[in-house]
């Protein structure tokens, strides 16, 4: 993964970006990590891996927490996700396995007492 190049063809970037808007813009967090999130859809990284690391600093920044080196799943054990707020949960009812993102718009600092 350390060689993928990331495309510049079409305009994803703009794509991805308007799609977490629409989707997150109502949801109570949106607007204080915004800032954070936009540059990942401005930015342009030449590796996939160097935009994926960045990517995963933030959120562990975010979150306030060290991410730990995981080498082996965990056998016979399966995480089962607890509801949390989540902006369409009224039309939807609670989706989970979403995103890092969708708790953290969500939640916001309280996104770490839920993982």
């Amino acid at each position: 993964m350390k060689d993928v190049r990331i495309s510049d063809h079409g305009n994803w970037r703009h794509q991805h970006w308007n799609a977490l808007i629409s989707s997150y813009r109502q949801s109570p967090f949106f607007e204080y990590y915004q800032d954070d999130f936009a540059p990942f859809f401005t930015n342009k990284w030449e590796f996939l891996a160097d935009f994926n690391e960045e990517l995963h600093q933030l959120v562990c920044s975010l979150m306030d927490f060290s991410p730990l080196e995981v080498t082996h799943p965990l056998v016979g054990q399966q995480f089962v996700a607890r509801p949390y707020y989540q902006v369409f949960s009224s039309r939807h009812g609670f989706l989970p396995d979403l995103s890092i993102v969708d708790l953290l718009f969500n939640m916001g600092p309280e996104s770490i007492l839920y993982l």
